[in-house]
């Protein structure tokens, strides 16, 4: 059996015994792995020791019974093997930081979401690896994107409240000129993003990320912005960039062309049949079958509006356009345009874009694609560019060699 999964029997042993009070060698014999390297092999996998990883599992499936429970906090503290509710909290104050009654308090009235269940776990550890960082408030770092320039930090501000999220920075909290949020993705890595206008400060985030290079993050730029010294330094702390682009487009008119034997309009719940034969030729993969039907019932991605492209009946294409509103941003997101290797290639791909297009228009909103790049896939650049959109903003994503 292969190492990952002998890590993902041993997390899924620590998921069905939240209840247990684990020790290392538990875990490491249910899993099947010898003692002596175990501790450091799930380590390289999730960024935690094994027992840590029981701890803080036992934790967050806690905090889910004080928010979906009546049940007392000696009663909580007894199921999860704690041996009294003073032990039981000092342990969930030292992670939540406060107390479980307080914390019963301040979300009784809220839904839970997957985020309880994570515990914050990539963005605590992160703001344990970098304490010179200030916690800020999601509210000012949209003020500033905002009031900078809301085409170019357009998937920011999306980024921003799409997923849980912390606002950090070393700047004034109380009011940020730049900041870095950090997003937990139910992984033990986090998505790291920073929005700054100054390459002076950019540095600065820059050499603190190069003490711990194996974070990940991106940063938005001006398209015209040369930053040379960023540049450097990003070479000097061992990193590397990889540029993409997003793509916006500021209203223009585009016309939709018509064709003789290719259509396009938007889908709806009668095409799931056209929609899953697509899936079977090849076009897309079932968890993009799953989406749109999801949006379809009304349960999930509500901003989905997902369009096809018909040839003689068949359906070639589909784009899965999603429209996200935040305060006076209106925009879409063209997440995904799958295509069937047909003659009408081109003409599908140039009808999916224009028809998103003239959808985004008619909605007034802005349209872009946050990882565009220079490959010849259906999201290119050039694809981008022969249908109007353009470079508001270089995006640069940075990672570890």
């Amino acid at each position: 059996m292969e190492t990952k999964n002998l890590i993902d029997k041993a997390i899924g042993f620590i998921q069905k015994n939240p209840k247990e009070n684990l020790s290392l060698q538990n875990i490491a014999d249910n899993a099947g792995f010898s003692l002596t390297y175990f501790d450091a092999i799930f380590r390289q996998h999730t960024g935690y020791s094994p027992v840590e990883y029981a701890r803080i599992y036992k934790l967050t499936r806690s905090a889910l019974d004080l928010r979906r429970t009546e049940k007392s906090i000696l009663d909580i503290a007894l199921d999860f093997g704690y041996s009294s509710p003073e032990s039981f909290t000092r342990a969930f104050k030292s992670f939540y930081s406060i107390s479980p009654a307080e914390y019963r308090k301040k979300y009784s009235n809220e839904a839970v979401t997957w985020y309880d269940l994570s515990g914050k776990i990539a963005i605590s550890k992160f703001r344990k690896t970098f304490p010179e960082l200030k916690l800020s408030d999601i509210d000012l770092a949209l003020d500033f994107c905002f009031t900078h320039n809301p085409l170019k930090y357009a998937e920011d501000i999306i980024g921003m409240t799409v997923a849980e999220t912390a606002i950090l920075t070393l700047g004034d909290p109380k009011m940020p000129e730049h900041f870095i949020y950090v997003s937990d993705y139910n992984s033990e890595k986090p998505s790291i993003s920073l929005v700054c206008e100054n390459e002076k400060d950019a540095i600065l985030y820059v050499k603190l990320l190069g003490r711990s290079p194996t974070h990940n993050f991106s940063v938005r730029r001006s398209n015209e912005a040369e930053w040379e010294d960023f540049d450097a330094e990003i070479a000097k702390q061992g990193l590397i960039c990889r540029v993409g682009y997003d793509m916006i487009y500021p209203g223009d008119i585009v016309s939709v062309p018509e064709y003789d034997t290719v259509t396009v309009r938007t889908l709806t719940a009668e095409d799931m049949p056209n929609i899953r034969a697509f899936k079977e030729n090849g076009g897309c993969f079932e968890g993009h079958v799953r989406a749109i039907q999801i949006a379809f019932e009304g349960k999930g991605n509500l901003g989905m509006k997902p369009i096809g492209a018909f040839f003689n009946g068949a359906l070639i294409g589909i784009a899965m356009p999603t429209l996200d509103t935040v305060r006076e941003l209106r925009k879409y997101d063209i997440g995904a345009i799958f295509i069937l290797d047909t003659v009408k290639k081109e003409q599908v791909v140039e009808l999916l874009w224009k028809y998103s297009i003239d959808m985004a228009i008619k909605d007034n909103a802005a349209i872009g694609n946050a990882n565009a790049t220079e490959d010849e896939t259906a999201l290119s650049i050039s694809t981008c560019q022969c249908v109007g959109l353009v470079k508001a903003a270089i995006y640069c994503r940075y990672m570890h060699k």
